[in-house]
């Protein structure tokens, strides 16, 4: 019985990007970028990390991101309250055990912008 998870999935959870580790039982969260001072919770984020590695249980995985990364961070970075800022991939256990939007696409998420007062953003 394989007990790992393939990729540990990437979401955005209060403007930062991280995953769950992809080992059963293990629930630990990493954040998936380093940041220019890591002592700084609000230094910039200036290096996406090349693979998961879980704090805790020492596994390791690849990261599975979504094809628009940087316009969901833009988008969402639009939002001036940090706790407003999160993303989930499509079918994502956390977003569907809490009842959260999850797979939302670009559009949506502008669209959600635009219905709280915030800048849409502009996707190149």
């Amino acid at each position: 019985m394989n007990l790992i998870a393939a990729a540990a999935r990437a979401y955005v959870y209060s403007g930062d990007w991280v995953a769950d580790c992809p080992r059963i039982g293990c629930g630990s969260v990493e954040h998936l970028y380093e940041r220019a001072n890591p002592r700084q919770p609000n230094s910039p984020r200036v290096a996406q990390k090349p693979e998961f590695h879980c704090s805790y249980c020492g596994q390791t995985a690849p990261i599975d991101w979504p094809a628009q990364l940087a316009e969901i961070t833009a988008i969402l970075m639009l939002r001036p309250v940090p706790h407003t800022r999160n993303w989930y991939p499509q079918d994502h256990d956390t977003a569907v055990r809490f009842r959260v939007p999850h797979g939302q696409s670009v559009e949506q998420l502008q669209e959600e912008n635009v219905e709280h007062g915030v800048p849409a953003g502009a996707v190149n």
